[in-house]
């Protein structure tokens, strides 16, 4: 029997090799695929223990070993029906014939990722996992967990684990045991510039200077930005701009709502073009980025008044 789990989802892909290791009544071994030779391989799919007739095999990354993954289907001939092969390749080239071949003749399992773009699913996610290890959050406490952690279920579970340890969990304590995702960060910066408060704009930089890319906190700044002109085109309505651009979730939308409501479609514009020029100049100047940064960003406080 052999089983194939792929799919990027490292926490959930992780969680399914320890339950198969605990439902096994053995020890279970466990092989990188890159390192194992021909003569390891028969024992693999032919040879049996001295002490028990029934094996766990796991093998990592099966395609680095040519021989096996190429020759699969002849090596999976010569596998004792008491072995059970688990094989993790988490990102397979589905153009292959052994591919094609696993996904007919294994139980192929896919762990595909937790969109962090998707709050919603997220939380659902943060409630049922706090519910199995006794951690009582409320629906609020779950979004802003999920908020926070940006979708990272790593992260997301180490948070609960620590958070079983109180007697009760406040926003608070949320706030303490996780990190704030850059995501939010830059909504946080975003935001103080749509408010216009100079001031707050200039310490908020200063301290996401000592922690983040200037780069990818411009193209975060983007989305966001392109997010809030698309939603005042959409005359303030999130969900419908959610749906009517194929977003998975109308959370972000409805966040920047505040801001959709009292900006007018001349401003939406100045901001888009804010945000080219500024794209512009970091890609064609030797100017510090971080300066780029901060005069678009003061450029966007100055659109309240604009």
């Amino acid at each position: 029997m052999i089983t194939l789990l792929t799919g990027e989802n490292d926490f959930e892909l992780t969680k399914k090799v320890a339950q198969l290791k605990t439902d096994f009544a053995g020890t279970a071994e466990r092989y990188d695929a890159a390192e194992l030779s021909n003569e390891q391989l028969a024992d693999i799919f032919a040879g049996q223990t001295l002490f028990t007739m029934k094996r766990l095999v796991i093998i990592d990354q099966p395609s680095a070993n040519s021989e096996l993954w190429q020759s699969l289907p002849a090596w999976n001939d010569r596998l004792s029906g008491d072995t059970q092969l688990v094989l993790i390749e988490p990102k397979p080239d589905k153009r292959t014939a052994t591919y094609k071949w696993l996904n007919k003749n294994a139980d192929v399992v896919a762990f595909e990722p937790i969109d962090s773009r998707d709050i919603s699913k997220t939380a659902k996610w943060v409630e049922a996992y706090a519910k199995q290890h006794g951690v009582a959050l409320t629906a609020h406490q779950a979004r802003r967990l999920a908020t926070r952690a940006g979708g990272s279920q790593w992260e997301l579970a180490h948070a609960i684990d620590k958070l079983s340890l109180l007697p009760s969990v406040t926003d608070e304590w949320i706030d303490d045991v996780v990190d704030e995702h850059p995501s939010e960060s830059v909504f946080a910066l975003f935001e103080t510039a749509l408010s216009g408060d100079g001031q707050r704009l200039a310490e908020s930089l200063m301290r996401l200077r000592q922690t983040e890319e200037p780069y990818r906190l411009f193209g975060l700044m983007v989305s966001q930005g392109l997010q809030l002109a698309t939603l005042v085109y959409g005359d303030g309505n999130a969900q419908k701009v959610a749906s009517d651009t194929g977003a998975k979730s109308s959370y972000p939308f409805q966040k920047l709502g505040p801001y959709a409501n009292r900006m007018t479609k001349r401003q939406a514009r100045e901001l888009i073009k804010l945000l080219a020029r500024a794209d512009t100049r970091l890609k064609s100047s030797d100017a510090d980025p971080w300066i780029i940064l901060e005069n678009c960003l003061v450029g966007v406080a100055s659109l309240e008044t604009s």
